[in-house]
């Protein structure tokens, strides 16, 4: 399986895999010719190199994932996304998304956010989802930008 045809891909972003590593304790910082034989963890994940994203999502997947690029590209972006979607993306799904309120509190709720629209959703985490509350891809663009 190529692994753009995950769920998971979808949103994926060199900031997100950028911030992930940071987290883990990896430092950013331009790499030189042939870094990989002076031992050096440091790394520049740049608009360049997200072209090799699938290099470095599977070579996380080894070290902290035991091999899952699934669980680690879920790890690397959550599939819930704070605050209301875009009216943009709320016309295009046109259907029930899943709500997660903000942590402390417990529980998930299935809203129709075309009719139940309010500031205090701000803090929710939302994700679009079918009929039978499974979560589906996010509304797209033309060019395949998430809305």
């Amino acid at each position: 399986m190529n692994i753009t045809e995950l769920d998971e891909w979808q949103g994926v972003t060199p900031e997100l895999v950028t911030d992930w590593l940071l987290s883990h304790g990896w430092t950013q910082k331009p790499t030189q010719p042939n870094w990989w034989l002076k031992g050096d963890d440091g790394f520049l994940f740049d608009a360049p190199t997200f072209g090799q994203v699938w290099f470095w999502a599977y070579a996380l997947a080894a070290i902290y994932a035991d091999g899952n690029v699934q669980a680690l590209l879920r790890e690397i972006n959550p599939r819930m996304r704070k605050g209301v979607p875009s009216q943009e993306a709320i016309t295009a799904h046109g259907g029930t998304w899943m709500a997660a309120p903000p942590l402390g509190r417990n529980g998930i709720v299935f809203v129709n956010l075309r009719v139940l629209l309010d500031p205090s959703w701000a803090e929710w985490s939302f994700w679009p989802c079918d009929d039978h509350g499974n979560k589906v891809l996010w509304p797209t663009d033309a060019n395949g930008e998430m809305l």
